[in-house]
């Protein structure tokens, strides 16, 4: 007869079934983990922008209503890139400190409290100092643009009294990638110029001259393919060249009319603000 408790243990196929619900477990649950972790995500990157909208406005304050330049060179651009690089290809440490160097050498950095994750997005790729820009319509230090999108010189930006509707005009977007200009999209023709990212759950950050910030999740596939194409190149800033025509979409219309105040295709044209 045997004496005291008898030793127990899990037998093979109870180890399996275990090892298999922790797998189900893990399936079901990984994709709301990465949802909440895509949406902190979001959160910074709306935050950093209200904050580099909240610099804009204390310039503007002290400058008499006038505002920094969209153009990343020159001596009232927002960021200065003169003679500096504006891409980190290869995660090269001394590229990325040319990059801050260039946000240390802009009009908003006295007003960011040292504050150089406010130009980036945390979804950014290694080594990228800013994926933040701002778009064509307050580059009036760089009217060369205008030729190519179709827009009057009547239509630039330069001080926040020309603003009428200041909660519809975009100041800042998340471009994915810091191009060595302004953020520029066509006003006469519905077509992509500059690339756009996927970030955030398809789609990107964006602020606007009042001080808030939106989320703008596309609506079109279109928009969605070319923001991938773009992202698998070495240098996505070689997608601006496709030029790609897409007639209908509607993320092009949207973003269209936060730059420009309108579309410019129907006909339209003017200063309306």
């Amino acid at each position: 007869m045997l004496s005291g408790k008898q030793k127990t243990a899990f037998t093979l196929i109870e180890l399996l079934v275990v090892i298999a619900i922790i797998a189900l477990l893990l399936a079901i649950i990984a994709p709301s983990l990465k949802r909440a972790k895509e949406a902190g995500m979001r959160i910074t990157c709306m935050s950093n922008l209200k904050g580099l909208s909240q610099c804009y406005l204390l310039y503007a304050n002290d400058h008499n209503g006038k505002i920094p330049s969209s153009t990343t060179e020159g001596a009232y651009a927002w960021v200065n890139h003169a003679g500096l690089a504006y891409y980190n290809l290869h995660n090269d440490p001394m590229m990325e400190e040319q990059q801050r160097e260039a946000i240390r050498r802009g009009r908003l950095w006295p007003y960011c409290s040292d504050a150089m994750d406010a130009f980036r997005c945390p979804t950014s790729r290694p080594g990228q100092a800013r994926s933040y820009s701002m778009p064509d319509s307050f580059a009036y230090d760089g009217l060369g643009i205008l030729a190519v999108s179709g827009a009057s010189e009547s239509m630039i930006i330069k001080s926040l009294s020309a603003i009428r509707n200041t909660a519809s005009r975009m100041l800042f977007i998340d471009e994915g990638w810091a191009t060595p200009a302004s953020w520029s999209i066509m006003y006469k023709t519905q077509q992509w110029w500059d690339i756009v990212p996927e970030r955030h759950a398809s789609g990107t950050t964006l602020s606007f001259v009042d001080g808030h910030t939106e989320y703008w999740k596309w609506q079109d596939d279109r928009t969605r393919q070319f923001s991938k194409e773009a992202s698998q190149l070495e240098n996505p800033n070689d997608a601006t060249y496709w030029r790609r025509v897409e007639p209908g979409n509607e993320d092009i219309t949207r973003l269209v009319t936060a730059v420009w105040g309108h579309v410019g295709w129907n006909g339209q044209s003017g200063t309306d603000r």
